[in-house]
């Protein structure tokens, strides 16, 4: 599998690259000097700081979620996730994305595990690489910050011990109250 993960993010690497010079420049250096996994995770993760709009930070924002959570996050756990402002009094529904664009900004890095219905990345080396020291620095600080932020929500804090929610609604309150 690490090989066969290597050639498909080389391609990738090579695919990215914006200018016919660019490209035979990244397949001259995959052939002479042959580009390893974490050259290769450094490179797309610079692709993913690169992209327009607010891609880039959502990019980096689902893998952080997805290498430093507690457990597997659900796709509609980590797009509320996702969802949630610091400082704010209430979830905006206009927020949460689709799953496509969350998963498309991280550029195949991450995917979903059809029989789970999880959010994991593409091989556990990548897990191995991000977390490494550096690259998500206080991963955990801001896990925790958007956790307390989504349970000191109105719509949270106002729910009642008798009355059961839908978590339909609200799927990422279950991760919050545990973790």
């Amino acid at each position: 599998m690490g090989r066969f993960l290597l050639v498909a993010l080389n391609i990738e690497a090579i695919l990215g690259e914006t200018s016919l010079a660019s490209r035979k420049q990244m397949v001259q250096k995959v052939a002479t000097t042959g580009v390893g996994l974490d050259c290769v995770y450094a490179q797309t993760l610079q692709r993913i700081r690169e992209q327009k709009g607010d891609r880039s930070r959502l990019g980096m924002e689902v893998l952080m979620w997805v290498s430093h959570s507690e457990r597997p996050l659900r796709i509609e756990e980590l797009c509320h996730a996702l969802a949630v402002e610091s400082q704010s009094t209430d979830l905006d529904f206009e927020n949460i994305r689709q799953q496509e664009i969350v998963l498309g900004s991280c550029l195949g890095l991450a995917v979903v595990d059809k029989e789970t219905s999880t959010v994991r990345l593409i091989h556990y080396t990548l897990q191995e690489y991000l977390s490494q020291p550096g690259i998500f620095p206080s991963a955990h600080q801001t896990l925790g910050e958007i956790c307390l932020t989504y349970l000191n929500y109105n719509l949270v804090r106002g729910l009642t011990a008798k009355g059961v929610p839908n978590l339909g609604d609200m799927p990422f309150l279950n991760y919050c109250s545990l973790y």
